[in-house]
């Protein structure tokens, strides 16, 4: 170390000490913080919540803002025809699942809730690929049959379209409280019988002439037994019934003596 400090005094120059070096070097970029103020702590919830770019998620909102997420409707998928393990695969989630049918009695069943579209399904009953015959369904170019599904959300009908022809409400003066007199109701008395079940082979037809035709009886009146005391100039009970078979109408009547104690 002794010889190379003689070695540059000799030369003429002095060497310059480490700290004379570093002033030589430029001043290096300073680094720019931004003050820091003391803030309250974030509320962290249980499980970390990634913070995004602010500009990310104001166009992820308007996005969706322009895009409102599609509604799903539950759908209903019978299987009727028989079999142990029926499953059902579609073109929703583009065949590539199966989902089991729920067994309830002979039938089975699966709820599916699905987006509003048209979706092409087939049942795999016991492993072999089967189709309802009885709904909508099509075949493709490969000669496989597919029933047709059209989900869609029910719109009940507009009640207002048909307000028009509802009955006109009653006035309001109509109604009153006022129960009515024991003169009103003794007016007339009420019928003993109905006025068709007077109507019958016993009702005091005219028998002038009895191979004229006679009016067809009503539906009430059959299979009903009919009697009556006392029937024209003499005593006698008349039992009267009308028998209906296919379109012909036929009446049984028994005169019997009336016995009287």
């Amino acid at each position: 170390m002794g010889n190379a400090s003689a070695r540059a005094v000799e030369n003429g120059h002095a060497a310059a000490p480490p700290d004379a070096v570093m002033r030589e070097l430029p001043p290096p970029v300073p680094y720019v913080f931004a003050p820091q103020v003391p803030v309250a702590p974030l509320q962290i919830p249980n499980e970390f919540s990634p913070v995004f770019n602010h500009s990310w998620m104001n166009g992820s909102d308007e996005s969706t803002n322009n895009n409102p997420p599609e509604i799903e409707i539950p759908t209903l998928i019978t299987w009727s025809q028989g079999g142990n393990e029926v499953f059902v695969e579609g073109s929703w989630d583009n065949w590539t699942s199966r989902k089991v049918l729920e067994r309830s009695g002979k039938d089975h069943a699966v709820l599916l809730v699905l987006p509003s579209g048209i979706y092409h399904y087939r049942m795999i009953v016991d492993g072999v690929p089967r189709y309802v015959s009885e709904l909508p369904h099509v075949t493709d170019e490969r000669g496989q049959v597919a029933n047709l599904l059209d989900v869609h959300e029910y719109i009940p009908d507009s009640l207002d379209s048909v307000a028009e022809f509802d009955a006109p409400p009653s006035p309001e003066h109509s109604y009153n409280m006022e129960f009515p007199t024991d003169e009103e109701l003794t007016k007339q008395d009420p019928p003993a019988l109905p006025p068709q079940l007077l109507m019958t082979a016993l009702g005091g037809t005219d028998h002038s002439d009895e191979l004229a035709p006679k009016a067809k009886p009503q539906h009430v009146v059959l299979n009903h037994l009919f009697i009556e005391k006392g029937w024209g100039a003499q005593s006698l009970l008349a039992l009267g019934l009308t028998h209906r078979f296919q379109s012909k109408y036929v009446n049984f009547v028994l005169y019997k003596p009336l016995v009287r104690r």
